[in-house]
Formats: C-alpha cells, sequence, structure tokens
C-alpha cells in the first residue's frame, strides 16, 4: 500500500546516490574491456537487486504502466513488469556508458522517414537546432557519438546540454574524465538569463545543438509549469523549455533515441526525430496559447513513442504528482 508521505516525493528531491566517482570509473574499466554476454548478465543481476531492494521503483514502474495500459485500452504494455522496465534502464545505462567510451557506432542508427534528414541538412550547413528530449529511451546517445564525431555528417557538432547540474555533477565529472572529448557544454536551468539566451542563440547560429528534456519540471522551477493530460491523466510539464524555444527563435525538433530490442545489450536505435509544426512567430497575446500548443504537441510525441517502446521510460517518481502554484 502506497503511503501519502512516499507517493508525494518529487524526482528532484532525490539525491545523487554516488558521491565518489571511483566506483564509476571502475565500471567504466569494465564495460570498457568486457564482451556483451558479460554485460548482459551483469544487466540481469543488478536488475534483479534492483527490483527487490528498491519498493519505490516497482510501484512507479507499475503505476506508469497500469497508466499506458488503461489509455492504450489494453494494447500496451503486453505485460505489466516492472522488471521489464527497470532491465531496460540497467541496459540503457550501459549502453550510455559504451557511448561515451566510443563503443556504440552510427551504422546502429535506424533513420526514418521524419525530419532527420532535414535536421541533418541543416548541420551540414553549419546551421544549428533546439532539440527536445525526454527520459524515454536514450538521447544521450546523440551526445556520445558527436563526441567521436560519429553523426552522420562531415563536421563534429557542438552540443549543449540543459539539466540539473547537482542530479548528475558525479557522472559529469567521470564522463569528462574518460572522455576529454567530451566537450561537455552544461547548463543548468536556474543559470539561464538574457545573456545566456544570446550565448546559446550564438551557438545555434554557429552550427551547435541545444539539447533539453521536457518531462520533468526544473528543480528551482518546479512551480512553473504547463498542464495537460498525458497518456489520459493530467501531469505537470516544464513550462521554462518551451519560454525557451520562444526565445530563441531558431527551429525546434523533438529527438527519441529508441533501442529497437527491448531485452538485447548494444540494440540498434531508432532515431526519431519530427519538426514542431508551432509557429513561435508571434505577438506576446498569442505567446501563451503558442506555448500551450507547443507543450500539446511534445506530449503527443511523448504519447506515441511510449505506446510504441512501453518499457523505456526512465521517470522513476510519481509522474502525475501535481505541485501547487502557476501553471499553464
Amino acid at each position: 500500500m502506497k503511503s501519502k508521505i512516499e507517493r508525494q516525493i518529487y524526482w528532484s528531491d532525490h539525491k545523487e546516490v554516488i558521491s565518489s566517482n571511483k566506483p564509476l570509473l571502475v565500471l567504466f574499466k569494465i564495460i570498457k574491456v568486457m564482451p556483451d554476454w558479460f554485460l548482459t548478465g551483469l544487466v540481469n543481476c543488478v536488475a534483479f537487486f534492483y527490483l527487490i531492494s528498491s519498493k519505490r521503483a516497482r510501484i512507479e514502474c507499475r503505476t506508469y504502466q497500469k497508466q499506458l495500459y488503461e489509455y492504450s485500452e489494453g494494447k500496451q504494455p503486453v505485460k505489466i513488469s516492472a522488471y521489464k522496465q527497470i532491465r531496460s534502464f540497467c541496459l540503457c545505462v550501459i549502453e550510455k556508458m559504451q557511448g561515451w567510451l566510443g563503443k556504440c557506432k552510427y551504422d546502429k542508427i535506424i533513420c526514418h522517414e521524419d525530419d532527420m534528414q532535414e535536421l541533418l541538412h541543416r548541420l551540414e550547413k553549419g546551421k544549428g537546432a533546439f532539440l527536445i528530449g525526454s527520459h524515454l529511451g536514450n538521447i544521450e546517445l546523440l551526445r556520445g557519438l558527436s563526441s567521436f564525431g560519429e553523426n552522420g555528417i562531415n563536421k563534429n557538432i557542438s552540443v549543449t546540454t540543459i539539466m540539473e547540474k547537482n542530479a548528475t555533477a558525479v557522472f559529469n565529472k567521470t564522463i569528462m574524465e574518460i572522455n576529454p572529448n567530451a566537450g561537455f557544454q552544461v547548463i543548468d536551468p536556474s543559470e539561464i538569463n538574457p545573456d545566456t539566451i544570446i550565448a546559446l542563440q550564438e551557438r545555434i547560429e554557429n552550427g551547435g545543438l541545444v539539447v533539453v528534456a521536457a518531462d520533468r519540471p526544473s528543480a528551482n522551477s518546479r512551480n512553473r509549469v504547463i498542464r495537460k493530460k498525458f497518456l489520459g491523466k493530467e501531469a505537470d510539464f516544464p513550462y521554462g523549455v518551451f519560454v525557451l524555444a520562444s526565445l530563441l527563435k531558431v527551429p525546434t525538433y523533438y529527438v527519441f533515441g529508441l533501442r529497437d530490442k527491448e531485452s538485447s545489450l548494444n540494440s540498434r536505435y531508432h532515431m526519431c526525430i519530427e519538426k514542431s509544426a508551432v509557429d513561435l512567430n508571434c505577438g506576446r497575446a498569442e505567446r501563451e496559447e503558442k506555448l500551450k500548443d507547443l507543450c500539446g504537441e511534445f506530449v503527443g510525441k511523448l504519447e506515441k513513442y511510449c505506446m510504441k517502446f512501453p518499457y523505456q521510460w526512465y521517470n522513476f517518481y510519481n509522474f502525475w504528482l501535481q505541485q501547487d502554484g502557476n501553471n499553464g
């Protein structure tokens, strides 16, 4: 039975578990030298341990899957299984680390008849873009590939990520140690101001990408949200992400990196990129409605890919918990 207090813990109230990066460095070394069959066995053991030791993970996996099952009228997921979702997350973590080690190549990417070629063509011409992702699948794959020049074009691409620094500080530090070419450019949402906006515009104008996940309200602005129905139930989405899209005044694309095989390590990945159809060139009077439209468009894409890849959702907290405060 879920207690009221347990269900009210917000994602940003969880602290980074590892205080030293030494265990991560050891894990990176293991991943670098060990074959996939060994790593697959390691994933199975870790996932099982996580399943039995984390009541919260079990609860939130089932909560999400039951919501998806109801929304899809019983089509997805085929089976309610916390283990399958946790195992998928463990595979994703290993694959992220393989990406930063250069063990993942661009030929593992499955391209679709979407807007990916348009984006690549734009990058070839030296123009960047604003990418909106999520915690569905593995968009970090793009950053890892880019650090090794594996990006589908004949030039290196600068990638700036907007994310909570405190949440992943140790992991980010470790990446810089094992891959000095990572060119890790991270901006915390709390650091964004008019000067930051100008700097981001310049990076995009010079051919760079700015990437942000839009399925977690910022820890420092958790009450500045847009509420939309997600999988049939109202949830909070970060207002600031969609404001940033309107301020940057550059093409906005939704990006999802999703494993082709649910239970296979080092699987090929579907890279799905769709350009926003919302016109943000509008007056102030129209802006709020346009931001809601942009958020609604993102939520629709997120729902679509949850339906296709139901176990690759990695938000292990009460996603439908609503905070009091301003909303759209």
